[in-house]
């Protein structure tokens, strides 16, 4: 008979992805429950010598649930489900730019470039970086072609 203060053993990962996973594929946590109380990733036995920065929860919530419920969730999502998919968000880009400036740290200035380099194997994620870096460029050149000719109807007109 088990000890009921003993947790079940964790269930094996299936090979899909599952909501519980990052975006690497590895499981994120053993269970949900476990994300949700901050166990697993983050918690106090995670990694005792490094220092923890404590970071404000709830920034992205509104955001978050307007993107989940753009692809197929309920409009107002469980605030638990909210804050895992936040935590796990934040992860990934904590993540990515730590290693974006381990990339740059030969030249001790972070660029754009260095991200790329990173998602470059990752095709679907890199073809839609550059897709809005090149959309950024485009509002930037019409926006200074409209201060431009402000600046001339301005003083032509006088």
């Amino acid at each position: 008979m088990e000890n009921p203060t003993t947790p079940a053993p964790a269930a094996a990962p299936s090979k899909g992805k599952s909501a519980a996973q990052n975006p690497s594929g590895h499981h994120a946590a053993t269970t949900v429950w476990d994300a949700v109380q901050g166990q697993v990733g983050g918690g106090a036995g995670a990694n005792a010598s490094a220092p923890t920065l404590k970071r404000k929860r709830g920034v992205f919530q509104k955001d978050l649930q307007h993107m989940m419920y753009g692809f197929g969730d309920d409009p107002n999502p469980l605030p638990e489900t909210v804050a895992l998919v936040e935590d796990i968000v934040v992860e990934y880009v904590t993540d990515l730019v730590h290693k974006a400036q381990n990339v740059a740290s030969k030249r001790g200035k972070l660029l754009t470039e260095d991200f790329l380099y990173l998602i470059r194997k990752d095709l679907r994620k890199l073809h839609r970086a550059t897709e809005l870096l090149s959309m950024n460029e485009e509002l930037k050149q019409a926006r200074k072609a409209f201060d431009v000719d402000e600046e001339t109807l301005a003083t032509n007109a006088i």
